[in-house]
């Protein structure tokens, strides 16, 4: 089952009571990244159990810089405490961040890559991650590159810059996370959440109902 993502930009520390106008989809995403600085652990407790805490490298498309050390340190508290993160595979690396049950992500925005070098960095975290979850720029190759990705199964795939309506494509072949904004994108490609929530919806009613419609 795909699971549906609300991105959340955090510009100001306010923004995280609108985390409740969210809860209709299954998590809820909160870009750190868009803030500059990090939020006290605690205001995010009653949280914990919706919401990915996101702090985006500026090299894998976040807006803001943030100190490495500071936010590994972040991180650890996080793990420790029990809530759900994405870290770049390459910043788990080299401070040692805790990945085991979490999302681990690699982003490429200009150019489509080999599948054997986005195995080769995330190989080390198949087995003891929550999700993989690799982003890819809409360039030729991008399509047969995500789909061999899927094969590892417990994998999330996005397509960036092409029609959002690829993301549901990609979820029905198996992503196990779809992305959606909450009135503002935060990588290109994004539907509205509510809006993939009432496709996914759709296509799963059809599903249910006459399983021949999407087998042929």
């Amino acid at each position: 089952m795909t699971l549906v993502v609300a991105s959340l930009p955090v510009r100001k520390e306010d923004d995280i009571q609108r985390i409740h106008d969210f809860y209709d989809a299954d998590l809820i995403e909160i870009r750190l990244d868009y803030l500059g600085r990090l939020i006290p652990i605690e205001k995010l407790e009653r949280f914990k159990e919706k919401i990915i805490v996101t702090i985006r490298d500026l090299s894998e498309g976040g807006v803001n810089p943030i100190d490495p050390k500071e936010k590994a340190e972040y991180l650890v508290e996080l793990n420790e405490k029990g809530f759900l993160y994405d870290v770049e595979a390459k910043f788990a690396k080299t401070y040692k961040v805790p990945t085991t049950n979490k999302i681990v992500s690699v982003h490429y925005f200009d150019r489509v890559p080999l599948f054997e070098e986005i195995y080769e960095i995330i190989r080390d975290f198949i087995e003891t991650s929550w999700l993989i979850k690799v982003a890819v720029i809409g360039k030729p190759g991008y399509k047969s590159l995500l789909s061999k990705i899927l094969e590892l199964e417990k994998v999330a795939v996005m397509p960036m810059g092409v029609d959002p309506l690829e993301r549901i494509a990609f979820s029905i072949l198996g992503s196990k996370l779809i992305y959606g904004h909450t009135g503002e994108e935060t990588a290109k490609g994004q539907m509205y959440y509510k809006n993939v929530r009432q496709i996914l919806s759709y296509l799963t009613s059809i599903s249910t109902s006459s399983p021949s419609i999407l087998t042929g």
